[in-house]
């Protein structure tokens, strides 16, 4: 049996023939899911709740040649707008204490941030989070063998 992953997944808007699987700015970009291992960063703004994720696309982490080499990064972030500095906070360590937790009632395996049904994870709040931006940002490096 294969391993079995715990994922967040972001729900922005409904997903139809426009949405599209990566785009830097997040438009159309509808519906993401990415494994919670894969979180690098949360942080809170004033307005905003941001997760980052490290390695998340297209390209393969382990690509390269053994010898001078671009290879391709890609980063997703995930925004979640909120009303203000304390509820960025409060979801901040929501958020934190549901992936560190044992109770299936805030980790059953998949944390659901679903801004279209008003539907999210780690004890938030209904009407806490107003939208949810979800960017994959692609960009590349040249790796110079030593």
């Amino acid at each position: 049996m294969s391993k079995k992953h715990e994922m967040f997944v972001f729900h922005s808007a409904a997903v139809d023939s426009d949405s599209v699987g990566s785009h830097d700015t997040g438009a159309n970009l509808d519906m993401a899911a990415f494994k919670v291992e894969d979180l690098v960063c949360i942080t809170a703004g004033n307005t905003s709740v941001e997760l980052t994720f490290n390695e998340t696309g297209m390209f393969n982490r382990e690509a390269g040649t053994g010898g001078d080499d671009e290879a391709g990064l890609e980063n997703s972030l995930a925004i979640l707008t909120v009303t203000d500095a304390a509820t960025a906070t409060a979801i901040v360590k929501k958020i934190v204490q549901g992936i560190n937790s044992s109770s299936p009632l805030y980790n059953d395996g998949m944390f659901l941030f679903d801004a279209v049904n008003d539907v999210y994870a780690c004890g938030v709040a209904a009407g806490d989070v107003s939208a949810i931006n979800i960017r994959r940002t692609t960009t590349s490096r040249v790796v110079v063998a030593a």
